[in-house]
């Protein structure tokens, strides 16, 4: 047998197949050209199925059968234990794979070769691959499947380096586009500025809600008094903390700018544009403050 058409291991199968037959090997030509191609179509959707039925019912009657009998069996049988082994390799492989791939593989009914090919790819390489991956392989020849799947996986890698790329390119430009100046300075000190005031409201808020809770809490004398213990335990400990971070940060700012900062007595100064964006940013956050205080309460 021609070594062009076959490598040497599928020789060695095909003509021990060959040698075990018992009579001539006969054909009868169909009458039509149509007849002729409705049983080439029979017998090569027979492949797919007979393959990895083959399989299965070889791996089960392996599991079945102690050390030694099953090739004894396939002798018997007149089986070739590499026609054996490809089969239970493909059943292994259809059992590894999603449903959705196996169905795949059905409906583009490879042939035996091709999927003896496929049984020697990794099968977490085999579930990346895409329907439209699997249309490509059942076009190519059963020899160059490895080569084919390569070529995928390197098509696939390159298109994925490239949408990261774009992606990069993207955020770049983004990062680049964004203002660097907001009324006549800065926007990190745009945004000190702007956030100081929101802050200050909000911790205003906190702060009035406080007093007023400590108020009822000296005066509600006729509390138990180590439940008003326990209550002016934690609120000193909370403002306690918050406290001492300010005065952290106080003496920070002062460290670093003394001379510099003025009394409180001096209210900063804001451009009328730059004060109604606080304004606006200020409002929001009071809306979304009080919104989630009532949901609070609701619960």
């Amino acid at each position: 047998m021609s070594s062009d058409l076959v490598c040497p291991e599928s020789a060695e199968e095909i003509e021990y197949q060959i040698g075990k037959l018992e009579s001539v090997l006969y054909v009868e030509l169909p009458a039509t050209i149509d007849e002729c191609m409705d049983q080439v179509a029979f017998l090569a959707n027979r492949q797919f199925t007979d393959a990895a039925k083959m399989g299965v019912l070889l791996l089960w009657l392996k599991s079945q059968t102690e050390h030694g009998r099953f090739n004894s069996l396939l002798h018997e049988k007149s089986i070739h234990r590499r026609t054996a082994s490809r089969a239970m390799a493909i059943a292994k492989m259809l059992k590894a794979l999603p449903k959705s791939k196996v169905d795949k593989l059905s409906i583009l009914n490879l042939n035996t070769h091709q999927l003896n090919e496929l049984t020697k790819v990794p099968i977490e390489t085999l579930k990346e691959l895409d329907d439209e991956d699997y249309e490509v392989l059942a076009e190519t020849s059963g020899n160059a499947i490895k080569q084919q799947v390569a070529d995928l996986m390197k098509e696939r890698d390159d298109l994925q380096i490239a949408a990261a790329q774009a992606i990069n390119d993207l955020q770049h430009e983004k990062l680049r586009k964004v203002p660097q100046v907001r009324f006549d300075m800065h926007v990190f000190i745009s945004e000190i500025r702007k956030d100081a005031i929101c802050n200050t409201e909000l911790l205003n808020e906190a702060l009035v809600n406080t007093i007023t809770q400590i108020t009822q809490l000296c005066d509600n004398r006729q509390l138990d008094l180590d439940s008003r213990v326990s209550a002016a335990q934690v609120l000193h400990h909370t403002w306690a903390a918050i406290y001492t971070q300010i005065g952290t940060a106080l003496e920070r700012l002062s460290g670093e700018f003394a001379g510099h900062i003025e009394g409180i007595e001096h209210l900063p100064k804001f451009t009328k544009a730059e004060w109604q964006y606080v304004e606006t940013e200020r409002n929001r956050l009071l809306e979304q403050f009080l919104l989630n205080k009532q949901s609070k309460e609701i619960k």
